[in-house]
């Protein structure tokens, strides 16, 4: 991974005293201008605030509520964002910036585009490698935007040589507008060109036509020599999370008639969520699960399977291995619902067993379930 340095002029602004540069005391920031806009393509802008730092998931709000709105007039799905400002490095070194994003975000910092993760993609991690120089103050605007379902944004760094994993930027390091003591430094200026010198007329002998002042070829540049585009990396579904007691809920939730039901025959449960790429139960999926193993215990002879199933977006093995998980947390609630385990099995299949088309964004969330199978 290529590290990149950041100590251009014109990148970076420093703290004025007096009549020369120096390094002043820091005056903490408040943050970054954030203007939300309905649509993924900044279509409409909606609300302009000041956001203390970037750091939001908005699949999950209070009470459970599903596809949260970020803010006043903004929808719960299909907006974006911009974050514009400065942020401050306290010390000289290289700095590691990681962005956590579903679906696309992209970073530019002193001018510069450092991380493009612009897709529609479940939660994914990229990060880079920075060099900064202590007690300056680099612009910074971060672009995100949503399509569908679940959202998260987040633009985090670690510190020149910390043990720790890296974090939402401070507030303190981050500023809509600049304190009053900061000077821009002036562009660098190119050098000029050097005047081309006078051709060289061709020599003619006698026996010989006009020799051509022969023409240089520049030479292809070698496979070593052209930076390759790092992927983004998928995060990994979370390790089987264990479910705490069960909640009794008394909201009714209506099931379909699973003894009506053949051998074989499979219903998707209702209003059953999960916590992004992973197999953490939320809250609001406890009245549906409730309502399942009342009617396991009114039929205690009926067996069934849990079946997880992902839509096709990410990698394979990672969407297989979720939909195992979340099958098995299924599973295990009922079990602690008092469900004998030999009645029910957990089994994943991943992307392989569509019920709507992948390709329409509109019908994908239908493949991300889980089904009880009738055994």
């Amino acid at each position: 991974m290529a590290f990149v340095p950041f100590y251009r002029a014109g990148l970076l602004v420093s703290l004025l005293l007096g009549s020369g540069l120096a390094k002043a005391q820091h005056q903490p920031g408040t943050g970054l201008r954030g203007q939300y806009y309905a649509g993924k393509k900044f279509e409409k802008l909606v609300l302009t605030r000041t956001d203390p730092t970037i750091d939001f998931n908005w699949t999950v709000g209070p009470n459970g509520a599903h596809f949260v709105s970020p803010g006043p007039g903004v929808p719960g799905e299909w907006f974006s964002v911009r974050w514009v400002g400065h942020i401050y490095a306290p010390v000289t070194g290289f700095y590691t910036f990681q962005i956590a994003t579903d679906d696309g975000m992209r970073v530019w910092i002193g001018g510069d585009k450092v991380l493009d993760s612009w897709n529609d993609q479940p939660v994914t991690i990229s990060t880079t490698h920075l060099k900064m120089q202590a007690g300056s103050y680099y612009s910074l605007r971060v672009e995100y935007y949503q399509f569908d379902r679940d959202s998260r944004a987040q633009l985090a760094w670690q510190l020149p040589d910390s043990p720790d994993a890296p974090q939402p930027i401070p507030t303190e390091n981050l500023y809509r507008t600049l304190p009053d003591n900061v000077l821009v430094l002036a562009e660098a200026t190119p050098p000029a060109p050097k005047a081309a010198a006078a051709p060289v007329p061709p020599v003619k002998t006698a026996a010989t036509a006009p020799v051509a002042t022969p023409v240089k070829v520049a030479a292809k540049p070698t496979a070593a020599a052209v930076p390759t585009a790092r992927r983004a990396r998928p995060v990994a579904p979370a390790k089987l999370a264990p479910v705490g007691p069960p909640v009794v809920d008394t909201a009714a939730v209506k099931l379909p008639d699973l003894t009506s039901l053949s051998k074989g025959a499979a219903v998707t449960l209702p209003n059953l969520y999960f916590t992004q790429s992973t197999a953490t139960l939320l809250p609001s999926s406890r009245p549906t699960l409730n309502a399942l193993a009342r009617t396991l215990r009114e039929q205690p002879g009926m067996r069934l399977e849990v079946a997880g199933h992902t839509d096709n977006v990410g990698e394979a093995a990672l969407n297989q291995r979720l939909s195992e998980q979340r099958a098995r947390v299924v599973r295990q609630y009922l079990v602690q619902q008092g469900i004998d385990s030999v009645r029910l099995t957990a089994r994943g299949y991943g992307g392989a067993r569509p019920v709507a088309d992948n390709r329409d964004p509109q019908q994908r969330p239908r493949n991300r379930r889980v089904e009880v199978v009738v055994q």
